[in-house]
């Protein structure tokens, strides 16, 4: 189902959020979209230090002081992911909505890859969990976890089974931690979104431009723009059921492919 006109569950006006993988990229694009359509605070987590206190401080000059917080954090730590959530919190006095966006793409460096993309989504939805659902006091929210169209469609010749691995992981984690029953305890929705090849840093940073007949830019040359992404995320966001599937790529609006998705798990169940 291609995106339409659906209930709006939240609107970002006046909202406290927070971004990890937010100095670069998607996430950078997403911090300032946020902004730009008045939330009320953005705080964004990354390792790179440099960028992330450079974005802050044009956000900064933008929208006004504190209205953006840069937190250097690697989310792999645990550690430093909680006290990022207990700053956010002790700050903000609040939190709405948490995107789950950092990821990694190297596959010699296969067991950090799975610490950020995997472990530490799984990490940050529980503490998002924990934080905003009204069972703790908190106003519900969503929680918007970033996979990828390769969980989807699988690629042998992509060469990146690790990476592949991760994104599957977390559409799983997200679909089976997403039940109605958390729901109406939590009033958290859990969405998932699939991003196609979009032209970030991250891209041209792990060499996926080589001329190289197993590179993943050979492979799926028309990559769609940052603010397609950025655009699709807010949709979903803004109007996304708990529990749905949606995919984001080649510049076109989002597509809810939660049936699809469920269909799939019935298939692959009925051979057990």
């Amino acid at each position: 189902m291609a995106a339409k006109l659906l209930p709006e569950f939240m609107d970002v006006d006046g909202k406290v959020i927070l971004v990890t993988g937010g100095a670069v990229g998607i996430g950078a694009g997403l911090v300032k979209e946020l902004l730009s359509q008045n939330a009320r605070h953005v705080a964004f987590l990354d390792v790179l230090d440099r960028e992330g206190g450079a974005l802050e401080g044009e956000l900064s000059n933008k929208f006004g002081a504190l209205r953006a917080k840069f937190i250097k954090c690697d989310i792999s730590d645990e550690g430093q992911l909680a006290a990022a959530y207990k700053f956010v919190l002790h700050k903000y006095n609040r939190l709405d909505a948490v995107v789950n966006n950092a990821a990694v793409v190297s596959e010699e460096s296969y067991k950090k890859m799975v610490d950020v993309n995997f472990t530490a989504t799984v990490t940050s939805t529980f503490k998002a969990l924990e934080v905003m659902s009204v069972e703790n006091g908190g106003s519900g929210g969503v929680v918007l976890n970033v996979s990828s169209l390769i969980a989807l469609k699988p690629q042998e010749n992509l060469q990146l089974p690790v990476y592949a691995a991760t994104k599957t992981a977390v559409l799983h984690f997200s679909n089976q931690i997403a039940t109605q029953e958390s729901f109406s305890k939590t009033q958290v929705r859990i969405v998932t979104v699939c991003l196609g090849l979009t032209d970030t840093a991250l891209l041209h940073r792990h060499n996926f431009e080589r001329q190289d007949t197993k590179s993943l830019a050979s492979q799926v040359p028309e990559k769609q723009r940052v603010t397609s992404a950025v655009s699709g995320i807010l949709f979903v966001i803004r109007r996304a059921e708990s529990g749905s599937t949606w995919i984001i790529a080649d510049d076109e609006p989002p597509l809810d492919v939660t049936n699809t998705v469920r269909e799939g798990f019935r298939c692959v169940a009925t051979a057990i």
